[in-house]
This record gives structure tokens, C-alpha cells and sequence, in this order.
């Protein structure tokens, strides 16, 4: 994108997302100082994130990420952007900085099949009702799965896992009875 990138990473410890994040936002700014002969930093705050229910929304937040350039009218179909992964899941380009996702290789036998039944997966979802589900848990590093994903990780963690809503019309019932 042109002033943000979307990564869907699939990291094998807890620490090792925030350890790749700042490994790669340090050598992109060295590069990117270098190239355009500047200093300090290019970043506008710390990466979003959000814990994802890969077994049932997987291929949404593959849509999303990979319509985000057609969203922002940056082109008009999906195959157009050259930074994005659609082309190698749904069109099979060779890139090698894309480690296909074990749910995406189930898709199929071969790498053809694979790529064909992506191709009719991403026409066929809709994600129209998920995008500001997705956008919202991300700014807020909530989770963004199923209420029994929810519940899974939330007894893992041993708190709620859904954003609770702040205050309250201090008029209503509710809200009095809730203070004494």
C-alpha cells in the first residue's frame, strides 16, 4: 500500500512476531535511508496486530488483505498489484517471500489444484460483513475468530478476549445500577 503494508504471519512462538517486526521495520529504514539519502525513522508508531481463528477465517483475512489495493482504488482488479500475494495463491506466480500457509496447501493435491481452488474461494467469499471486524480487532489487538475461538483463548489466558465497552449513558438504568 502506499503508506501502510499488510503481513498475515503465522509465527511459531508469541515472541517471535514482535522479533521479526522489528528486524524488518529496522532493515527497511536502513534501506529505504540509503536509497533516498535520509535519516531517522519512517515508522508512525508501533505494528497492529490481532490473534487469528485461522481454521475458520484464514482465506477471509487473505481476501482482505489482498483487495485492500482494489479498495483503495490503487488498481482496478487484484492481479494488478505487484506486491500482492493473490497472484501467487490464485494465479501460482513463483514468490519466494510468500511461505504458503498449510491450510492454503490442503486445498489440494497439486499446486495447479491449489491454485484454482483459491482462485474460486476468493470469488466466492464475501467478506463484506468481516472487513470492519477484521479492521477493528486489529487496531485494537483484540481477537478475530469464532466465539468458540474466543472462549479457547480466553481460558487460556484467563481474561475476556472481546472488547468491552468503555462508560455509558450515565442516565440510563443500567449504568445506575451497575455504580450503586
Amino acid at each position: 500500500m502506499s503508506n501502510h503494508i499488510h503481513l498475515l504471519v503465522t509465527p511459531t512462538d508469541k515472541s517471535d512476531l514482535a522479533t521479526f517486526m522489528q528486524s524488518m521495520a529496522n532493515r527497511y529504514v536502513r534501506y529505504y535511508n540509503a536509497e533516498y539519502h535520509q535519516t531517522g525513522t519512517i515508522w508512525e508508531g508501533r505494528y497492529k496486530s490481532c490473534l487469528v481463528d485461522s481454521d475458520n477465517y484464514l482465506f477471509t483475512l487473505y481476501k482482505y488483505i489482498e483487495m485492500n489495493p482494489v479498495k483503495a482504488k490503487m488498481v482496478s482488479h487484484v492481479a494488478d498489484y505487484r506486491w500482492s500475494s493473490y497472484r501467487h495463491n490464485a494465479l501460482g506466480d513463483a514468490d519466494n517471500l510468500i511461505s504458503e500457509h498449510s491450510l492454503y496447501r490442503a486445498l489440494a493435491d497439486s499446486r495447479e489444484q491449489c491454485h484454482d481452488s483459491y482462485r474460486q474461494l476468493f470469488d466466492a467469499l464475501d467478506i463484506s460483513l468481516q472487513s470492519k471486524k477484521i479492521s477493528q480487532a486489529t487496531l485494537a489487538g483484540d481477537v478475530y475468530g469464532s466465539n468458540k475461538f474466543h472462549s479457547k483463548v480466553a481460558q487460556l489466558l484467563s481474561r475476556s478476549t472481546k472488547s468491552a465497552s468503555h462508560g455509558g449513558d450515565r442516565k440510563s438504568d443500567e449504568y445506575r445500577n451497575q455504580v450503586g
